[in-house]
């Protein structure tokens, strides 16, 4: 049986979307193959091999260190733009990751005397250029087949999140020629639109291929998707960054719209799901007074997530500051719980797109559009009008990872 070595930088202790992700591919592939998925551990795992069928998952734990330990710190405690700097920085200086999972698997293979070969097949997942290291120096070393993923467009494109400039042009400048060098060195590149697709090279595109993200269909229960009768819930699902509160029309807006009708907090809530520590989140909270009507819960599995989601009233985003191709998993996750969407301000790109070829909610320009449409839909939810979007189990299953995941198998199968 073919194997495919697919390799992810974050673990499953950080419930980071991307190792969801990447899990459920690789869940997906070993019905068709022998999967070995390999992955950090931050934590010191006490069952290192976890086998389920054709599915091996092998979480190698990182090292720690003085660098490990206060990155790791500044993570858990929302300092995430400080954390990043520090990764950043030691790259710079090292040329290695603080948390360097081709160091773990080098030594992982020399414990084992695992060996590759020219029919093996190595997926490497960005965000972490040094996982597509990795995927090279395994080509190289092996002959295997290459496939590269990116959720984000590397050193192409637009600035990353939480990035300053100064970092950025550092970023494209050092890391640049390997990325070059690992995108000709692929036999297949796969990234989540098609919007980032254009962000790379004209000379690669034809290699690049789009698996869009999506929602795991096998974890939703359709049936219990309804309305709170008493409370007007506006939700948000995942991580918050800094960026993502530059701008804090969104909140001024809830404010006004609070004040101006006298809506008490048991009516009317707003909750961050799944967000986890972010200091700049609650200083904005704190600036509008908000803290009576917010909930901001922690990371946590998937399957507790969307318990939360199911009586949700509507749904909003956070613009990524000026990014236009940005179009995460939640999107996915808010079209398949089939309630409204509000993009409180226009990102004229990804999200705005997808909301209106959707029929999917609302897309804003200003405070009073903002207002005007929460008060329209508390108004509606207490009358017993609530918004409900239907979609077919057909369009429902299109906007599965599962469907993107078959997807895949078909541009692996060519390999």
């Amino acid at each position: 049986m073919k194997r495919i070595f697919v390799f992810s930088y974050h673990g499953k202790e950080t419930y980071q979307t991307g190792f969801n992700r990447l899990l459920s591919i690789s869940e997906h592939l070993s019905q068709h193959y022998e999967v070995h998925f390999i992955y950090g551990n931050k934590n010191r795992d006490q069952r290192p091999i976890k086998i389920k069928g054709n599915l091996i998952e092998i979480p190698l734990s990182y090292t720690a260190g003085f660098f490990h330990n206060i990155y790791k710190n500044w993570l858990e405690t929302g300092r995430r733009r400080m954390a990043k700097t520090l990764l950043m920085g030691y790259y710079f200086f090292t040329g290695k990751e603080i948390f360097d999972l081709g160091r773990e698997f080098d030594n992982y293979k020399k414990k084992t005397n695992i060996v590759l070969t020219n029919e093996d097949i190595v997926l490497a997942s960005f965000p972490s250029i040094a996982i597509h290291n990795l995927g090279y120096s395994l080509k190289q070393e092996f002959g295997c087949k290459l496939v590269l993923d990116y959720r984000d467009p590397g050193v192409f494109g637009y600035q990353l999140i939480e990035e300053n400039r100064i970092m950025s042009v550092l970023r494209r400048f050092f890391l640049k020629r390997n990325e070059l060098r690992n995108l000709k060195c692929a036999d297949l590149i796969i990234t989540i639109s098609e919007s980032i697709r254009k962000l790379f090279p004209e000379k690669h595109k034809d290699l690049i291929k789009v698996i869009r993200n999506g929602y795991d269909i096998k974890k939703i229960n359709f049936n219990l998707i309804k309305q709170h009768p008493y409370t007007f819930k506006l939700v948000y699902l995942g991580s918050i960054y800094n960026d993502q509160l530059e701008n804090t029309i969104f909140f001024k807006a809830v404010r006004r719209f609070i004040d101006q009708y006298i809506i008490q907090p048991q009516y009317f809530q707003i909750r961050f799901i799944g967000t986890g520590e972010s200091l700049k989140l609650k200083e904005v909270i704190k600036h509008f007074n908000l803290e009576p009507y917010t909930h901001i819960g922690a990371k946590m599995p998937l399957e507790q997530i969307y318990t939360e989601l199911y009586s949700t009233a509507m749904f909003f985003h956070l613009r990524y500051g000026n990014r236009k191709e940005i179009i995460t998993t939640k999107q996915y996750e808010y079209l398949a719980f089939q309630k409204p969407i509000l993009l409180p301000v226009n990102d004229h790109g990804d999200l705005r797109e997808s909301i209106l070829n959707n029929n999917a909610g609302f897309v804003c320009n200003n405070e009073e559009e903002i207002m005007n449409i929460l008060k329209v839909r508390y108004d509606e939810h207490f009358k017993g009008n609530p918004m409900c979007i239907f979609r077919t189990h057909e369009e429902l299953y299109e906007l599965s990872r599962q469907a993107q995941e078959e997807k895949l198998i078909e541009l692996i199968d060519k390999l």
